[in-house]
């Protein structure tokens, strides 16, 4: 991948690698912060890695990002309270339930990248597979398992 080309995948996923921190972290500062160092780790490896990676890895290094950050931190606001951290005045309330539902269902990390890249993304399931080199059937088992436990929590509320 070149330095273009990452700069550019970098401007049309920021936003969904932001939402992804916020996600895990619950709090705007952490957000921002991991959303930097992913970009940082990002700059370091890019030239060794595939366009067609961009996305699944990028969430990867963000989400483990956040996590590393939000181990440090005993600070979390409430997620519907950070709409106002989008300057562009996109209504991202929907992203927003979504990553609130997915928090309170229970779901692993491996699943919570699925959803990510299926349902933020865009991705099928065939796709999220080969971008987290995984066997389709483990992604499809995973998918499914996280269905469950987000009905169970729909269902609950």
């Amino acid at each position: 991948m070149t330095e273009s080309e990452f700069t550019e995948r970098l401007q049309q996923t920021k936003k969904n690698l932001y939402l992804s921190a916020l996600y895990v972290t619950k709090n705007v500062q952490d957000a921002e912060d991991a959303v930097s160092n992913a970009i940082l780790r990002a700059l370091k490896k890019y030239e060794r890695l595939e366009p067609e990676d961009f996305d699944a890895w990028m969430v990867a290094v963000t989400v483990n990002e956040a996590k590393r950050i939000r181990s440090r931190s005993h600070y979390y606001e409430n997620v519907f309270e950070l709409q106002d951290a989008f300057a562009d005045g996109k209504d991202i309330s929907g992203d927003l339930e979504f990553f609130d539902l997915i928090q309170r269902s229970g779901i692993n990390t491996k699943c919570k990248k699925i959803f990510i890249l299926r349902f933020i993304y865009g991705y099928s399931l065939p796709e999220i597979a080969q971008k987290l080199h995984s066997p389709i059937t483990s992604i499809r088992s995973e998918y499914y398992r996280g269905v469950e436990k987000i009905k169970k929590e729909v269902t609950k509320s």
